[in-house]
């Protein structure tokens, strides 16, 4: 929870949104973001379209 806070306070918003949820859990060295980086996704491409 503490990484989609960061998320949403970088992004200026007042609450933490389900995209921010998603991008807590792909930030820095944290179990699901080895998870998804171990099946195939590109956390790079996962992230900028979050972020589009």
């Amino acid at each position: 929870m503490e990484l989609s806070l960061r998320e949403a306070l970088a992004a200026k918003s007042r609450e933490i949104l389900p995209e921010h949820l998603l991008l807590g859990l792909i930030s820095g060295d944290v179990p699901a973001a080895r998870l998804l980086a171990d099946h195939g996704f590109d956390l790079a491409t996962l992230r900028a379209r979050l972020l589009a």
